[in-house]
């Protein structure tokens, strides 16, 4: 009876193990006390995954819609040693966090967490906001989401610090409508300390306000930077004042097409290496508002391009903290609100129309944007190599960097730009994120040799063409500045050579590319054998000379002979009264080839006069008989007996001379 009941409590212990590994599996539940690893599938219920989540929880979400119809609140406190994560399955479309129910909820609240990131989510449902931070949250992280059709982006409805929201998309607003609304109206609640960067807030217009980023009052110590914001409904950035807390800080944005004002502020805050184009809005809008007067505000090295008005600089006069310097102001129509300067640091500027009230000396005279800006219309407010904004800036008053986040050194310019190079070395305004958006495609260049193979010492022809291209020069085989296209000859090559063409276009982009012409290896050098029948003759005498060649397409004959002689063949050379020296040279396509060859001569043996004759008259004067060789009948005579005539004759012959 024990064992049985026994058995049976193993088996639900087990059962119920098996239980909270499908729960957990589904994104219902973590074990307590443990960081878990939790997988939310389509069926399960985002809403009690992710309020079930412990310190150290991570809940990878995967693709897949999750419509709510309950209020998702999100309160897990996380640490620093133990934060917890919310994010989209890696390699998966982005899951979708929506909502079922009628009621008027945000898509997600955040109440109270800590230590808390959410990303890689979309979010919409179009009831309330999509995020709804509460409760004093902290170290919330909110980045990649994208989030539309809702009414505030993301909503910070109470005092929190350390918030960062980066690289988030919000569009399709309604209601008030702001990207994002930090703070409280009335300053009883602050956000301090955050961070947003790299969002892109956009087409805010179908709501009754739609800023873009509104920094309410009280608010302090954020940074507000590279975000991308466009066609809103009411200002694309606006903030009012820290009350005597540290300012906030907003820096490298872009923004146009903003109704109302490209950038409204009244107090605390710096404003540097912004552009702003607001279209049928104001351009910089600083005045008293809800309750905050102008103080304490640097809006430095900005580049403000038209705005109606282009500048609205109401009560500085005499206010403390107020710099206006090293902006570009290119307001063709001259449409200006500016009240008293006076105590207003106002220096370095440049300006296309001088706006009312600027003191002499704060200013230079600008040309034109077409004349000062590589392209206006396509918004590459990058400056020319010939604008006056170059070191017309006040050294004093500039920021570390310019709005590519490019150091700023040596000599000051104005505007949000720091010209370094002839093109814009950095991101290309337009929709999309900051540094991610589509920017001008590299120059295309096209580059062939033809015929791309050649004999040795040929010669082939390089045609080029570019697309999208400012400026080309030759590396390689070739060197300095090409056209953009055009063809040139590679004259006579030795060797296989390989040339290269990189073409560079306004906004410092390269593209580039090469050809090799290949080249055979080159003939063998010619050879030659010549050679004399005989190295050494007598005097007066001749020999053969004899040659050939292998690789040799003509001959030439020096030294003892001369002329063309074919690249094979014989010769006579004589007669020879004295050493000579023959020297053949034969060339073919693979070079030369000398051979030489010396015939002595040696002098001709002396040879004795003809011998007297056999016989001779006797002193008579009658011949004798030359007597038979002997018995026998032999014709020869002996030897002595020749001698003894010989010398008779002789003898008879000296007495008849002497007589």
């Amino acid at each position: 009876m024990i064992l049985a009941i026994l058995h049976r409590r193993r088996a639900t212990v087990a059962r119920l193990a098996s239980a909270c590994v499908l729960i957990a599996g589904l994104g219902l539940i973590s074990l307590p006390g443990t960081a878990a690893v939790i997988h939310l599938y389509p069926g399960g219920s985002f809403e009690s995954a992710a309020e079930s989540l412990n310190p150290g929880d991570t809940l990878i979400v995967h693709a897949g819609t999750y419509a709510e119809s309950g209020r998702v609140a999100i309160t897990v406190r996380g640490t620093q040693a133990q934060p917890v994560v919310i994010q989209a399955a890696a390699g998966e479309a982005r899951p979708l966090i929506t909502r079922s129910g009628g009621a008027v909820e945000n898509t997600i609240d955040i109440v109270g967490a800590t230590w808390l990131t959410i990303r890689g989510l979309e979010i919409t449902g179009g009831v309330g906001d999509g995020v709804n931070m509460s409760g004093n949250p902290s170290y919330i992280t909110l980045e990649d989401l994208e989030i539309h059709d809702i009414l505030v982006g993301i909503n910070f409805r109470s005092s929190m610090h350390h918030i960062t929201a980066r690289r988030n998309q919000i569009y399709n607003t309604a209601d008030t409508g702001e990207g994002m609304y930090v703070g409280c109206h009335d300053g009883s609640c602050a956000v301090s300390e955050s961070l947003i960067e790299g969002n892109w807030i956009h087409h805010t217009a179908n709501s009754d306000q739609g800023d873009g980023i509104e920094i309410k009052k009280g608010s302090h110590s954020n940074v507000i930077r590279d975000n991308v914001i466009h066609d809103t409904f009411y200002p694309c950035i606006i903030l009012y004042g820290t009350q005597g807390n540290p300012p906030n800080i907003v820096e490298r944005n872009v923004m146009w097409n903003c109704a109302d004002a490209g950038i409204q502020v009244a107090a605390d805050a710096v404003v540097r290496n912004n552009i702003i184009i607001p279209g049928d809005g104001g351009g910089l809008s600083s005045q008293s508002s809800n309750g905050v007067s102008p103080a304490n505000l640097s809006i430095v090295n900005n580049t403000f391009i038209g705005g109606s008005p282009c500048l609205r600089m109401n009560g500085w006069a005499g206010r403390p903290g107020m710099v206006f310097a090293n902006n570009a102001v290119y307001c063709p129509t001259a449409e200006f609100v500016i009240g008293s300067l006076s105590g207003v640091t106002v220096t370095g500027n440049v300006v296309d129309q001088v706006p009312s009230g600027f003191p002499a000396g704060s200013y230079t005279t600008g040309r034109s944007q077409a004349q000062d800006f590589l392209n206006p219309a396509a918004r590459n407010f990058y400056p020319t190599a010939t604008a006056p904004l170059l070191g017309a800036g006040n050294a004093v008053q500039q920021p570390v960097d310019d709005f590519n986040g490019t150091p700023r050194q040596g000599t000051a310019d104005a505007g949000a730009y720091l010209r370094t190079t002839a093109g814009n070395p950095g991101w290309a305004v337009g929709p999309g994120f900051k540094g991610e958006a589509a920017a001008p495609a590299a120059p295309a260049v096209s580059l062939v040799a033809s015929p791309a193979s050649v004999a040795w010492q040929g010669s082939a022809q390089l045609n080029w063409s570019t697309t999208g291209a400012q400026s080309c020069t030759a590396q390689g085989g070739w060197s300095g500045s090409r056209n953009l296209s055009g063809s040139q000859s590679t004259g006579a090559l030795a060797a296989s050579t390989s040339y290269t063409l990189i073409c560079t276009n306004a906004t410092g982009q390269t593209g580039s590319a090469s050809a090799t012409v290949q080249v055979a290896a080159p003939p063998p050098v010619p050879t030659l054998t010549f050679s004399a029948a005989s190295g050494t003759v007598t005097s007066g005498g001749s020999t053969v000379l004899t040659w050939a060649t292998t690789g040799a397409t003509s001959c030439m004959a020096s030294g003892g002979w001369s002329g063309s002689k074919p690249t094979a063949g014989t010769a006579t050379a004589g007669p020879l009264a004295a050493a000579t020296t023959y020297t053949q040279t034969c060339s073919g396509p693979g070079g030369n080839v000398v051979r030489s060859v010396t015939v002595s001569v040696t002098a001709a043996p002396v040879v004795p006069g003809p011998p007297p004759p056999v016989a001779g008259p006797d002193e008579g004067g009658s011949e004798q008989p030359v007597a038979d060789a002997g018995a026998g009948g032999s014709s020869a005579m002996d030897p002595s007996v020749v001698v003894l005539s010989l010398l008779a004759a002789w003898r008879r012959r000296k007495g008849a001379v002497s007589a």
